[in-house]
Order: C-alpha cells, then sequence, then structure tokens
C-alpha cells in the first residue's frame, strides 16, 4: 500500500516512515504542502497522512488536492491542535477517513491505518476475481465461438 506522510517536523516524519515501513507500508515523505502536492503529481497514494498545520498550508488542503488527484485515497489528519473537537475536520474534505492527535504514542494511529489497508484488500479482492473471472468468461467464449465458427465453414 503506498503512503505519503506530510509533516513539516522531519525527525517525526521519518519517524511514522520508519513505523509505517516496518508494518509493510511504501511510504515517501513530504515536509511541506508544496511537497505533498508534487508528490501526487507523478504517484497515486492510497493512504495520506497528514499534519493539519503545515507551514504553507494545511493537511486539510492536502486531503483536498488529493481529493481531485488520487481519489480513492484515505486521509488521516494528525495535529496537536484542540480548536476541532466535534470532528469538524471531516467536513472539510470528503477523503478524511480520521482524524488524531499527537502523541508520544501513535499505536492509534498505526492500528487505525492498519485497518484501512486489510479493508482496502478486502474491497479489492472481490473486483479482482470479478474482473479475472470475466477475462476467463471472456475467454471460453470466444473459444466457443471460435470452435462454432471452425465447424461452420
Amino acid at each position: 500500500m503506498r503512503c505519503l506522510v506530510v509533516d513539516d517536523c522531519e525527525e517525526l516524519a521519518l519517524l511514522w516512515r520508519l513505523e509505517l515501513t516496518t508494518r509493510g507500508f511504501d511510504v515517501d515523505v513530504a515536509l511541506n504542502a508544496e511537497e505533498a502536492f508534487k508528490a501526487m503529481l507523478h504517484t497515486r497514494y492510497d493512504l495520506i497522512v497528514a499534519d493539519l498545520g503545515l507551514p504553507d498550508g494545511s493537511g486539510v488542503t492536502v486531503a483536498q488536492s488529493a481529493a481531485m488527484r488520487a481519489p480513492d485515497a484515505d486521509v488521516v489528519v494528525v495535529t496537536a491542535r484542540t480548536e476541532f473537537p466535534n470532528g469538524e475536520l471531516f467536513g472539510m474534505s470528503e477523503n478524511i477517513v480520521g482524524v488524531f492527535r499527537k502523541s508520544a504514542d501513535m499505536t492509534d494511529l498505526y492500528a487505525f491505518v492498519e485497518h484501512l489497508r486489510e479493508r482496502r484488500e478486502r474491497d479489492v479482492a472481490p473486483a479482482a476475481r470479478a474482473a479475472r473471472d470475466r477475462g476467463e468468461a471472456e475467454a471460453a467464449g470466444a473459444d466457443i465461438f471460435g470452435a462454432a465458427w471452425s465447424k461452420a465453414r
């Protein structure tokens, strides 16, 4: 699963990359909104973990950009702020699926992104099976029609 971590605190961003990488994620880091926008132009992400407070924007602007560039990406916003106690961030971009307080223990964040990955894998598996089955049915149909065509000639 491809992940972009966006945080202006380089040490924290690198720690999150390390933690997510050890959990099997393929992680890129952006240290501000502009870097995140550029990264999203070149890479399609499944998950974006973005700090709410960035020097050149916010995690919300990153989420809004992701909604256009990677509409299937889930965005998790992390913040040390307390001014959104009633979930207001969820209404600011349609792809924000989680909001977490920054703390020394990010166990809940890691558990949540694991859940997102499992959900994505569970949702993708039936679609992949259906596509495979359609392909096999089309191939079988071609064999049937090909054989019928040969017999008719």
